[in-house]
């Protein structure tokens, strides 16, 4: 699988990922062999690029659930900027509340961890994309942490706006992601504040929750660098949240001017600065995601090459690995195991999702003595989960 910008597309190429139209319904399939008319049809969606299959390239595997998040993930991003250009012309953004509650019922309760992916973006959709982005981490990591319906609400709105500033940043500073003067820092900010006062926090015609907005406030205050010296002490909790969902999703969504990081370097950034990223957000967010699910395949720090044959719901450091290379089962949860050999990180797909070896872990489940040996790996947490219990 390769990216091929815009320009690049040639007929014959066929689609590794679906194209949807703005209101999600889906226009191209996966496998479809793009002729000369398709590629004119997609030039009119402004795209800045597309996931295409090497020629002999099988289709890699994708859930329905996977298929319905990118899917909504579009939808969602043309009905937020419908809100935001009326924002902008003085209007009303009719659809705002409608959209934060549709994040709220689709992710606000899910029971279950999802596997958290992005569309590559641009410089021009970046604050549709990222703003979205963040509000469907933030609906996650709400209800990990059970928060109530109404304060959901708020920080899936806050989510929505406290970007919105990002639209009038000239392009060429834009162009420099994080690599940024502290000039160039100062004018972002008077750009975030004067789209904030487009929302007219003072009479607030537009009925946006009065939290949200002291969410927003925050977060401009903020800023985007990681300054220990800013007093965190009196943030609303959905602050925190956005805090820690803006820094996930920002480094590890894909871009053409950044390589991203990994889910797991992600969090373990985030882990090593508790003042800035609140221990229990962090914890949520591990709670809703999957970081290393079994099938993954992932780099360890002896630098042998292996695949995560059991998760750890406790500690996704510390999962059962099968070593490729030498066709054996590390517990590294077993202190003794883990003192020499951790996971240095996950390997990635080029639409940057965990790569998963699902045959590999088909033949692992039916080989009779490495499931005997997994089995027993598997009684001797479970025994060890007791008696700390």
């Amino acid at each position: 699988m390769q990216f091929v910008e815009s320009q690049d597309i040639r007929p014959g190429m066929r689609l590794a990922k679906p194209v949807y139209n703005r209101n999600g319904v889906m226009l191209f399939d996966r496998n479809t062999k793009l002729t000369q008319q398709n590629i004119v049809n997609l030039m009119n969606f402004s795209l800045i690029g597309i996931y295409i299959l090497e020629p002999a390239e099988p289709l890699p595997p994708i859930s329905k659930e996977e298929l319905e998040f990118e899917q909504l993930q579009t939808f969602y991003m043309f009905r937020l900027r419908d809100s935001l250009v009326n924002i902008s012309k003085g209007k009303t953004p009719t659809d705002l509340a409608a959209l934060a509650k549709d994040v709220l019922e689709h992710f606000g309760t899910l029971d279950h961890k999802v596997r958290f992916t992005q569309n590559i973006r641009s410089n021009t959709d970046f604050v549709y994309k990222h703003s979205v982005g963040v509000a469907i981490i933030s609906a996650m990591i709400g209800h990990a942490m059970r928060l109530r319906e109404n304060t959901l609400l708020s920080i899936i709105t806050a989510a929505f706006l406290y970007d919105f500033g990002y639209l009038y940043v000239p392009a060429e500073i834009m162009k420099k992601g994080e690599d940024i003067t502290a000039i160039e820092g100062s004018t972002i900010t008077k750009y975030r504040e004067k789209a904030f006062a487009l929302l007219h926090a003072d009479t607030n015609p537009y009925s946006i929750p009065p939290d949200a907005l002291a969410m927003v406030t925050q977060m401009i205050q903020a800023g985007r660098k990681e300054d220990h010296s800013v007093d965190r002490s009196k943030w609303l909790i959905g602050t925190n949240i956005l805090t820690v969902a803006d820094k996930f999703d920002r480094v590890t969504a894909m871009s053409l001017s950044r390589k991203p990081d990994s889910e797991i370097t992600a969090i373990r950034h985030m882990i090593r600065h508790p003042d800035i990223y609140p221990e229990k957000v962090v914890s949520a967010l591990s709670q809703s995601i999957h970081i290393m699910p079994a099938g993954s395949c992932v780099d360890l720090t002896n630098g042998e090459k292996a695949m995560v044959v059991q998760a750890n719901e406790n500690d996704f450091n510390h999962p059962i690995v099968l070593s490729f290379q030498f066709n054996k089962i590390y517990d590294l949860s077993d202190p003794d195991v883990n003192k020499d050999i951790q996971i240095a990180d996950v390997m990635r797909t080029m639409d940057n999702r965990i790569e998963v070896d699902e045959h590999t872990l088909e033949q692992f489940e039916s080989d009779d003595n490495l499931s005997k040996t997994v089995k027993k790996f598997r009684e001797k947490k479970r025994r060890l989960e007791k008696t700390q219990a």
